[in-house]
């Protein structure tokens, strides 16, 4: 005659309920950490997007609206303007249309850096040769903070 372990089965039985909960759980804490991030990315690429557009369209207003206040004072600096706006129309003033053209549509690809508080937008050959905009985050909003 075989023996049944009650104990087994009690403990079968319980994996059998708190396994698939347990599995769902994680599942959701997956899914939550990961539309996280993806809105965080997407409001990264919206502000590199726009600033680069903005850039290119002369609208010095648009710009600075979505730089921090230190890039937009060392901006000035660099342009030798007193405000920010004045500092984008001196720095974009010497293109062509076609050049600003080109630099509104130089969007390439974004990213995070490790400690996820900084996002990198990659961005395409343009006549101002910036090759990637260095974005500070708060609170899932993105400003630019630097360019390269």
């Amino acid at each position: 005659m075989a023996r049944k372990n009650g104990r087994s089965r009690g403990l079968l039985l319980t994996w059998w309920v708190v396994g698939p909960l347990v599995a769902i759980w994680a599942g959701n804490l997956l899914f939550s950490a990961m539309n996280e991030t993806s809105a965080d990315l997407g409001a990264l690429e919206s502000t590199g997007k726009h600033f680069l557009e903005k850039l290119g369209a002369g609208d010095g207003d648009g710009v600075c609206a979505t730089m921090t206040r230190t890039a937009r004072s060392e901006l000035a600096a660099t342009q030798r303007k007193n405000t920010c706006p004045q500092a984008v129309k001196a720095l974009i003033a010497p293109l062509s249309e076609a050049e600003r053209d080109e630099l509104a549509g130089s969007y390439e690809a974004r990213f995070f850096a490790r400690s996820g508080s900084t996002g990198h937008i990659k961005v395409d050959d343009n006549p101002l040769q910036i090759s990637e905009l260095l974005l500070s985050g708060n609170d899932g909003k993105w400003l630019v903070n630097e360019w390269r």
